[in-house]
């Protein structure tokens, strides 16, 4: 069974994924160039940080059910993973362009 910090990761990716998947909808396009990823991952993150909190507690609510180990560990969790931010936006930056390199090697 994976741990809680490996489910809050597969939940964050699973989260920027459906919203790039829906900014390439939303721009018609089908790729974001790499030049314009860090400004629209950074405003993506920034517009949100606070959404993707919720998101994942209320994910791991009803992933795990009675498993759950109650918001203060989870929030605690998050904390830490949202403490850089500049780190996460670098993360999710790398994030995408290997997600976009796969869809384009298909």
């Amino acid at each position: 069974m994976p741990t809680i910090e490996i489910r809050i990761k597969e939940l964050i990716q699973f989260y920027v994924r459906t919203n790039y998947e829906n900014y390439l909808k939303e721009t018609s396009t089908t790729l974001i160039p790499d030049k314009d990823i860090p400004a629209i991952i950074t405003a993506l993150y920034t517009d949100r940080k606070d959404h993707i909190r919720i998101f994942i507690k209320e994910s791991l609510k009803q992933l795990m059910g009675s498993e759950y180990p109650g918001d203060l560990p989870v929030l605690n969790i998050l904390v830490s993973v949202f403490e850089d931010d500049q780190l996460c936006i670098n993360r999710l930056i790398m994030e995408i362009k290997v997600y976009q390199e796969q869809f384009e090697s298909k």
